[in-house]
């Protein structure tokens, strides 16, 4: 993310736009929502991942300071994927780089759902969108 942010800056005209989408530090949530109700099962872990968040934050804070970007917006939203199996949250867990999910949450989706015929399984993960101004 930071060569990126450099990349970026040495590319941008001045008066050019960088947007800046990423995940927040947030864990990801997992939800089982059945039509008895709708329950947090656990978390992804993404505490691995929070060193290059940092250094992308630092990058930009620095690339502001200097004058070089001026922020203009920011928002938080969220994405919520949904899963229809057990195995289609395995596929999804497969493309985690350092993130990682508890061992104990497949084996409890599984016996939440052994009966069950209607569920969905949700993974909600928080996002940020910023953008910024080449000055």
């Amino acid at each position: 993310m930071v060569h990126a942010l450099s990349e970026a800056r040495r590319a941008l005209k001045i008066g050019g736009w960088l947007i800046d989408l990423r995940p927040t530090k947030k864990n990801r949530r997992i939800e089982l929502d059945m039509p008895g109700g709708c329950w947090n099962i656990g978390e992804i872990d993404a505490s691995a991942t929070s060193p290059e968040r940092d250094a992308a934050d630092s990058a930009l804070q620095a690339a502001v300071a200097a004058n070089q970007l001026r922020a203009r917006h920011s928002a938080l939203f969220e994405i919520v994927v949904d899963c229809d199996s057990v195995a289609d949250l395995r596929e999804y867990a497969k493309g985690f780089r350092r993130s990682r999910m508890p061992a104990f949450v497949l084996p409890r989706i599984e016996e939440l759902t052994a009966d069950a015929e209607d569920f969905l399984i949700r993974i909600h993960r928080e996002m940020t969108i910023a953008l910024y101004r080449r000055l």
